[in-house]
């Protein structure tokens, strides 16, 4: 299984220097994992796209299945 804590340090790693912040994350058993950012003024779809995509490249789908997700509470 996937461990929380190291979605959330890649996150953070990403989101450093940005005016985004980690809100949430979460990860099932099944390693269903979703990720919650904001920004003041409202996230855009390339910031959702672009921490997906980094995630993405930092974890190996060979190694361990997972899906997903990146978004805002206001997408």
């Amino acid at each position: 299984m996937i461990q929380k804590q190291t979605i959330e340090a890649l996150a953070q790693e990403h989101l450093q220097g940005t005016d985004l912040s980690l809100v949430e994350v979460t990860v099932s058993e099944d390693n269903d994992i979703e990720v919650i950012i904001t920004r003041e003024g409202g996230v855009a779809i390339d910031d959702c796209v672009a921490l997906s995509r980094y995630l993405e490249s930092k974890l190996d789908r060979d190694k361990e299945d997972f899906s997903l997700m990146v978004g805002s509470a206001g997408i």
